[in-house]
């Protein structure tokens, strides 16, 4: 080949490698892009599985311990580094830790709902605990500096807690990886929620709103416990003396404190295992299981002597309480013992009040006259 038809090939040479380095930068741009999608598309995959998973663990708690338990075992997936959960006490003003994942708790120092991420209601993510910006409680722990998130739990539409995991100082969780820790505080927000809102609803239906006891329906699944297992009780059935009467001189307002503080004494005076429960009205009925008549007598007693030393301080309107009592001696039939408690208390109101009277045997026959008659579920205070 010539010379001059060399330096053209090589001409030709370099002009093609020229007009392929786009192609080139355009094939390494697209590669990159198909491994960025594949990547987010694991990402999201592996972000959807997560949620699939938690929303299974939670459905299987069936309390705040137990939820508590499913976000620690997340945490210990989520990260090998610190963690924990944060959340509010009964009075929602104080912070207290409930979970942490097993490679150890950051030991947040904060303990009020005063946490910047539970008040601002948003992730917080802190790059260097050194800086100004930084959460107080970072500054505050010493040691070597640290970077933090603090993911905020929302229950029932109220921030109530924080998810907080911490790192080297300047290696914060990417944007991409906050995600996860966002899907467990809400799956935790969301479960906690239904359980305390079941249980709130639970409460609702099985205790008199006013006094706290338990109501009579409860009362009756109690006594359906008792006959199921067996074995002799006591019943003392209870009724505030002329409570008509201090209704109407006092006034209801006074009534209520007067029904709050008997209830009060009659949890006083009962044993552990007792059940105390509030009837209807006035009247109020306490199931000592394993006990016979002799047991009743002494709760009477406490009774009576707990409400002279009420009545002694003054701040309410000197009241007394009549009873009746009925052991399982007298019939096999757990619903028969309240009735002829009931009928005891009946005599002892015929016979001048502020006593107690027994059951026997004739009003077992029915030899006693009729019953009082069945009483509702009452919400507040009513008159006799």
């Amino acid at each position: 080949t010539t010379p001059h038809v060399c330096r053209r090939q090589r001409q030709m040479c370099i002009r093609d490698r020229a007009s392929a380095i786009p192609i080139r930068r355009a094939l390494i741009a697209q590669r990159a892009a198909i491994d960025d999608n594949e990547s987010a598309l694991r990402a999201q995959s592996s972000h959807h599985h997560l949620v699939s998973r938690l929303q299974a663990a939670f459905d299987m708690a069936e309390g705040d311990g137990e939820a508590s338990r499913v976000v620690s075992k997340a945490l210990d997936e989520l990260t090998d580094r610190p963690g924990e959960m944060l959340l509010a006490d009964s009075s929602r003003a104080h912070l207290r830790q409930v979970a942490a994942a097993a490679s150890g708790s950051p030991g947040c120092g904060v303990t009020t709902c005063g946490c910047p991420a539970v008040r601002r209601s948003r992730t917080l993510v802190f790059e260097d605990s050194t800086r100004l910006d930084a959460c107080p409680r970072l500054c505050d722990r010493g040691g070597d500096p640290i970077s933090a998130a603090c993911v905020p739990v929302t229950i029932l539409g109220t921030p109530m807690g924080v998810i907080h995991v911490t790192v080297e100082a300047k290696s914060p969780p990417p944007k991409e990886e906050i995600g996860d820790p966002e899907a467990l505080a809400e799956q935790t927000g969301s479960r906690i929620g239904v359980i305390r809102a079941m249980a709130s609803s639970q409460l609702q239906a099985t205790t008199d709103p006013l006094t706290g006891l338990l109501n009579r329906r409860s009362l009756e699944a109690e006594l359906d416990g008792i006959r199921e297992v067996g074995g002799e009780f006591a019943v003392v059935f209870l009724d505030l003396d002329h409570f008509k009467d201090l209704n109407d001189t006092f006034g209801h307002d006074t009534g209520d404190r007067v029904l709050r503080s008997f209830a009060a004494a009659l949890r006083r005076c009962s044993r552990e295992g007792d059940t105390v429960a509030r009837y209807g009205g006035e009247e109020f009925v306490v199931l000592l299981p394993e006990a016979s008549m002799s047991a009743a007598v002494a709760f009477y007693e406490r009774l009576k002597a707990d409400l002279e030393s009420a009545s002694e301080r003054g701040d309410l309107p000197a009241h007394t309480a009549s009873g009746g009592l009925a052991d399982s001696s007298l019939t096999e039939e757990v619903r028969e013992v309240v009735r002829l408690a009931d009928l005891a208390l009946y005599r002892a109101e015929q016979e001048g009040r502020n006593t107690v009277r027994f059951a026997s045997y004739d009003m077992a026959t029915g030899d006693a006259g009729d019953p009082a008659p069945a009483l509702g579920f009452p919400a507040g205070n009513q008159d006799a």
